[in-house]
């Protein structure tokens, strides 16, 4: 284990000075932060890589000091807290050769198809094929292949109607399209509508 001399000045301004009569010190802990191989730890894991008789309440104990005194972060998992270094330059306990994927200005598959121009006109083709087929039985009625309950004039004006719905369906989605895309031209969209 490293002297205390080895702590960066900001961690060892926070820290108590060291106090000999104690078997762990927050030196001891935040030196395994800095020089250890892990980016976070639990309290167990930090006991281990110690490597000291002391008890585990008292690893807990010199970590929760640490946190209070904001040299660490920490967040509760399971039955448990994780522990990291509080640095500016991370929200995260990540290692410093870890290449952190970029933001995403695309849309994923699933996030494209929960849009509502999309689930419109998806809506719209599929009520146009129901109304094709529709249509057709229709036609095939009255060119007599076969006799149902229902007049061929009503199925056919019920299957022309659905290929009207649909054809609206996907004019609303275009609409929808339209006033939700952010990077259309204000000049463009003003002279649209």
């Amino acid at each position: 284990m490293k002297t205390d001399e080895d702590l960066p000045k900001e961690i060892e301004s926070r820290i108590d000075t060291a106090d000999y009569d104690l078997e762990l010190t927050q030196g001891h802990v935040a030196l395994e932060f800095v020089h250890g191989d892990r980016p976070f730890y639990n309290v167990a894991q930090m006991h281990a890589a110690l490597g000291r008789d002391v008890s585990t309440d008292t690893v807990r104990a010199r970590l929760d000091e640490l946190h209070e005194r904001d040299v660490l972060s920490r967040q509760q998992v399971n039955n448990g807290n994780i522990y990291w270094l509080n640095q500016p330059e991370s929200d995260w306990p990540l290692p410093p050769d870890v290449e952190v994927e970029p933001e995403r200005d695309e849309l994923t598959v699933n996030e494209w198809r929960q849009r509502p121009d999309v689930q419109t006109a998806a809506g719209s083709v599929f009520l146009a094929i129901a109304g094709t087929a529709v249509t057709l039985i229709g036609t095939f009625q009255s060119a007599g292949y076969y006799q149902l309950p229902v007049s061929a004039t009503d199925i056919i004006a019920a299957g022309l109607t659905a290929g009207i719905m649909s054809y609206l369906g996907l004019f609303f989605a275009g609409l929808f399209w339209i006033f939700d895309t952010p990077d259309l031209d204000e000049g463009l969209l003003a002279d649209i509508v």
